[in-house]
Order: C-alpha cells, then sequence, then structure tokens
C-alpha cells in the first residue's frame, strides 16, 4: 500500500510544558489508527500537530509530519466547533462552493435530509447530526481525516453509530483515519494501536493482538478500566496508578509490573521490537 502520512516528532510542548516526545508512526493510504491514552497523555496535542494545526495552538514542536494529501480534522468540543450565527450551508461553502459536493458529502456521513440540513444552524441539529456534519466538513478537501474523541460528547448508540460511520467511510470510500479515543470499549474495528502515557508511546500494536494479549502493564491498565456489564465496582479500582513512578532513571511502571528486573530501577526503557509489536519494556 501507499504511505499517505508520516510522523516524525522529537518533542512537542506548549511554552515550557512539554507534552510528547519521540513519536514515529506511518499510516498507509486507507488504513485506520487508534491513539488511545489517558486525559493528559497527550493525544489531543498529536492529533493536531498531525492536521497541522500547531501553529493555530501556539505548539513548538521538533520533528516532521509528511503527507501525501491534505488532512482534515474533527474537534473534540462539539459545542466549540461550529459557529453559531452562520448556517452549516455556509460554513461548508468556505471550504468547498460546490452545492452537489455538500450534499454529497452529508449523504456519505449518513444525513439524509440534506436540503434541511444545509439550511439549519448547529443549535438546529441534534448532537449526533452535528458530528455528522463536522465529519462531513472534515472530509470535503481531504481523504485523510483525524477524529478527535469524536463520540465524547454523544450517547452510547450514537457513539456506535459514528464509531460505525467511520468503519464504513474507511471500508467504502478508502478514507484513512485517525481515531483518537480515551475509551477502549469502542476499538471494535481492526486498526493499528497506539497506548500514548505521559507524551511516549507505550505499546504499538493491531487492535486484534493488543486486545487479546495485552503486554504493556499499562495497556492492561487501560483495558481493565474499561466499564464491562459484568464488573464488580470498589473503591480501590484504580488506586495501582498511585503507583506509577515520574521519574527519568527508572521504568514508570516497575512497581505495577510483575516481570520486572534489576534493570527497571536504574534505566528508562526505550521503545523496541517484541513479537512484531513495539513495547517500552526492558524485559
Amino acid at each position: 500500500m501507499l504511505m499517505s502520512l508520516d510522523v516524525h516528532i522529537r518533542s512537542a510542548r506548549y511554552s515550557n510544558n512539554n507534552v510528547l516526545k519521540d513519536i514515529d508512526f506511518r499510516l498507509d493510504t486507507g488504513g485506520v489508527l487508534t491513539i488511545v491514552g489517558e486525559s493528559g497523555a497527550g493525544k489531543t496535542t498529536l492529533g493536531r500537530i498531525v492536521a497541522g494545526l500547531d501553529k493555530f495552538y501556539k505548539i513548538d514542536f521538533e520533528g516532521y509530519v509528511r503527507s501525501s494529501e491534505k488532512i482534515g480534522y474533527v474537534p473534540q468540543s462539539l459545542s466549540e466547533s461550529m459557529d453559531p450565527v452562520f448556517s452549516i450551508e455556509y460554513q461548508m461553502k468556505e471550504i468547498k462552493n460546490n452545492l452537489a459536493l455538500l450534499k454529497n458529502t452529508l449523504l456519505d456521513v449518513g444525513l439524509k435530509d440534506v436540503d434541511r440540513i444545509l439550511k439549519s444552524y448547529p443549535h438546529n441539529l441534534s448532537g449526533g447530526m452535528k458530528q455528522r456534519a463536522l465529519i462531513a466538513l472534515a472530509l470535503l478537501d481531504s481523504k485523510t481525516v483525524v477524529a478527535d474523541e469524536p463520540t465524547s460528547a454523544l450517547d452510547k448508540t450514537t457513539q456506535r453509530q459514528i464509531v460505525k460511520l467511520f468503519e464504513d467511510l474507511n471500508k467504502n470510500s478508502g478514507i484513512s483515519i485517525i481515531f483518537i479515543t480515551h475509551d477502549l470499549d469502542l476499538l471494535k474495528f481492526d486498526s493499528s494501536v497506539i497506548v500514548l502515557y505521559n507524551g511516549l508511546i507505550i505499546e504499538y500494536a493491531n487492535s486484534r493482538d493488543l486486545l487479546k494479549n495485552p503486554m504493556h502493564p499499562y495497556t492492561r491498565i487501560l483495558i481493565n478500566a474499561a466499564p464491562k456489564a459484568d464488573m464488580h465496582y470498589d473503591t480501590d479500582r484504580f488506586a495501582v496508578l498511585d503507583n506509577i513512578e515520574q521519574s527519568n532513571d527508572m521504568c514508570p511502571f516497575v512497581n505495577i509490573c510483575e516481570k520486572r528486573c534489576d534493570c527497571c530501577y536504574t534505566q528508562f526503557p526505550k521503545l523496541k521490537d517484541v513479537g512484531g509489536r513495539l513495547l517500552r519494556c526492558h524485559v
């Protein structure tokens, strides 16, 4: 497959606040990459850099983002993503002044009454409809889309519909997708997955392999934290996170890993190939 995106970020910061370090990945044309991690892991910053919005958000980064095509961006906040005083048609025409294209793109994202949608204002649309309109905006001028937590403000039913929409856009239209989420329960489609922690890649694997056999202890924490129908909650379910170390002289996960060795206490782990996946681990 042809490569549509090549990303190498040595570091990224807001003023003096370091957010990302040593980020490397590639995305083939028509591929899907999911970026997961807790709030504050650097997911949104990474998405903004990839979409070329680093200067807009005043992100200072060292490295490069090389893409064979324009990259669309679906922002995280529905309430702040569209101008409330302009119609959907007006905002879409700012990108492409082609009415037939606008209508077809809205149809592509599952919006049927396109004439009414175009005349509507953002407050006239439900959350799910507004999210689809945002996705349509991102698709107007690109075949690669960065979707930053596109389901976070939606109910569970609509979340599934939006995830299914991205899956269909990828399979049927060949759209390349970078899907950013903190919710591993949404990871139902086949993709590559980057697990971020504190601005670093912790694990990088295929989604099926990752869910079936998470190798890094932090990945297991994320998977186990996802709500399940038969889960029994208790007050210390997340207490294990208090034992993560913030040090450059040892592995941050040395206190919660059953496979730790002496070097884990004295050296910060590098990212290495382990059985076909990348893992930040000494063992």
